[in-house]
């Protein structure tokens, strides 16, 4: 992927989408055109998964899609897709030795994690903004780290903490809903990791 600022970009479009359902993003215009724009430099198949997507919250409200978000990621009874790395790559552990490693990451690459960050550093979204982070660095270099190869960094971290665990991660959601906001979220991301 040659366009550096779409893959940072795209990268911030995953936090957002992600998140707890917000009304004042999701369905906002210019963040439904913005978020086309930008998957439409990548992918013809990734772009069908983002229309899909902004199609979805035409027949949907926040209320259902903050169900369906609470149902597959927090439970109650049983949670469809953890979206935490540690879940998956420590058996079911959370805050353990995977957590402190990808915390430990975050550190060498010049970044302190906020104590009064709510989730922990392995959750899918605090991980999708360092990606965002390193391909920021990646086009424009970080003064106070300036001998880091980020692109390297960029690969070292996706193949430890984001290929290991992200394509069951998203099987789970696919085959744990029917609603097409997050099917096709989950089929955006598998197929955009593995063009990253």
């Amino acid at each position: 992927m040659d366009n550096l600022i779409t893959k940072a970009n795209i990268f911030n479009f995953l936090v957002a989408l992600y998140c707890e359902p917000d009304a004042e993003v999701l369905w906002n215009e210019n963040f439904q055109k913005l978020f086309l724009d930008n998957v439409s430099e990548i992918d013809k198949e990734i772009y069908g998964y983002a229309f899909n997507i902004v199609k979805s919250l035409e027949q949907t409200t926040q209320i259902e899609l903050l169900q369906e978000y609470s149902r597959i990621f927090l439970g109650p009874f049983e949670v469809i897709a953890h979206p935490y790395a540690s879940v998956y790559l420590e058996g079911y552990t959370l805050n353990g030795e995977i957590t402190q490693n990808i915390l430990h990451f975050y550190n060498t690459c010049g970044l302190l994690y906020d104590e009064e960050v709510k989730e922990l550093p392995d959750n899918i979204v605090i991980i999708f903004q360092f990606l965002h982070y390193l391909t920021q660095c990646e086009i424009n270099g970080n003064e106070d780290f300036p001998d880091i190869d980020w692109s390297a960094k960029m690969k070292e971290f996706l193949e430890k903490y984001v290929d290991t665990w992200i394509p069951e991660f998203t099987e789970n959601i696919i085959n744990g809903t029917q609603n097409e906001f997050y099917r096709n979220l989950a089929l955006l991301t598998r197929k955009f990791l593995q063009i990253v």
